[in-house]
């Protein structure tokens, strides 16, 4: 497998482990931001962090945590493929013999290439997410962006 092949597929795969280890964290930090205030007296909804898995859990099931997952997913898994991909063809322009060890300021203009680059990316999906956060919340539009 080439050079980019496998960057590409290290990537992805790194993309997609980091969401199926964090997405349940974002979920749950969502359910907890989101939840309406209670009235005086009362407790609200999620007594916590614990609380909230508890009760999705029983609510919803192991894939509750998981709700949403699709669009993410497959943003996490591009960004990363871009991202391993960039760094090592910029890693491959920077050396100066094949096999030789980069510097710390190769390395760093091997990561900030990597980095523009995704951000081409990243900035117009994150801009479309943030636009739909509110009105996912309310289900009014953007429905089915993010299952």
């Amino acid at each position: 497998m080439g050079d980019v092949a496998k960057d590409l597929t290290a990537g992805t795969v790194g993309g997609a482990a980091q969401l199926i280890v964090g997405h349940p964290f974002d979920t749950i930090k969502v359910k907890l931001q989101s939840q309406p205030a209670p009235l005086p007296g009362q407790a609200p909804k999620y007594a916590g962090a614990v609380d909230a898995v508890k009760q999705t859990l029983s609510a919803e099931g192991p894939r509750g945590l998981y709700k949403g997952m699709g669009a993410p997913l497959a943003t996490v898994a591009a960004f990363n493929a871009v991202l391993f991909t960039v760094r090592g063809q910029m890693e491959g322009l920077l050396r100066s013999q094949p096999g030789a060890p980069l510097t710390v300021n190769q390395q760093v203009v091997a990561g900030a290439g990597a980095g523009v680059a995704v951000s081409f990316l990243a900035c117009p999906t994150e801009l479309i997410k943030c636009r739909s956060v509110p009105s996912l919340l309310t289900l009014t539009t953007f429905p089915d962006l993010f299952t």
